[in-house]
């Protein structure tokens, strides 16, 4: 690549921060700073609403940030755009959640919210995790002052996820993360749609973007970007649809992929 500013997006689990040892490399930091130092412009683009934005990834520096698959964007600490579901309708999904008996997590900005008897293991997990960022990450659905912007949504054999997704496939967007696992996220709103908006702001051109990420979650973001990277510790399913795999989390990858693209 030439000397041009370019703009770069990452996700964050999986891609600055191994999911398997919960540590971020010494090497994506450096190659953050290096690529800032050069004049690049580097963006955090991930599923977490900004509640749970893990501090040492924050302390690295960045920018800014697209948070909640879209849902929220700032950067040089000014919010540029934020969209929460409609009162409403918040109300309208927690009862369904309810009745078709799935578990889960409704994300937002300020807050978290978990059903009063959540059962899957892994939300368990997840909600003893999010403790450790506020008290704020451990509200329940039935909260008066609930706020959400998206959902993280598991299901179990007691689930009737098919019926809650016909009935709201039309308004949002279900992303499969693995076979009992939906990210849901509103119609117009993605990791895609958050880039094309720093785009405009910044006038930089889309060809002049690079995404890197590790799920299907990021597919948006690598399939809008001008250059497209996995973490080879990331699902194999996204390698087919990316320009280059790069090494794994704790292999340096980060680091590795901004040199092959002259970045740093």
């Amino acid at each position: 690549m030439t000397e041009k500013q370019h703009m770069i997006f990452f996700d964050i689990d999986g891609t600055l921060l191994d999911e398997k040892t919960g540590r971020i490399p010494e090497s994506a930091g450096r190659a953050v700073r290096r690529a800032r130092e050069r004049g690049h412009l580097l963006f955090l683009c991930t599923g977490r609403c900004q509640i749970i934005w893990p501090r040492e990834v924050l302390d690295i520096g960045f920018d800014g940030a697209i948070g909640g698959c879209g849902t929220h964007i700032v950067c040089h600490g000014r919010e540029l755009f934020h969209s929460s579901v409609e009162p409403s309708l918040q109300s309208e999904i927690v009862e369904d959640l309810l009745r078709f008996h799935i578990d889960g997590v409704l994300e937002g900005r300020d807050g978290s919210y978990f059903r009063p008897d959540y059962w899957m293991p892994v939300v368990k997990a997840i909600f003893e995790e999010n403790g450790t960022f506020s008290s704020l990450c451990q509200g329940f659905w039935q909260d008066r002052d609930r706020d959400f912007d998206k959902m993280a949504l598991w299901y179990d054999h007691t689930s009737d996820m098919e019926a809650f997704r016909r009935r709201y496939e039309e308004k949002f967007s279900f992303i499969a993360r693995d076979p009992t696992f939906y990210e849901v996220v509103p119609k117009g709103c993605s990791k895609a749609t958050g880039i094309e908006f720093l785009c405009e702001k910044f006038g930089i051109d889309r060809a002049d973007t690079i995404g890197i990420g590790d799920s299907t979650n990021d597919l948006p973001m690598l399939d809008y970007t001008g250059t497209s990277i996995a973490m080879g510790s990331g699902n194999p399913d996204i390698f087919p649809a990316v320009d280059y795999v790069t090494a794994p989390v704790m292999e340096d990858g980060i680091e590795k992929a901004l040199k092959k693209f002259g970045i740093i």
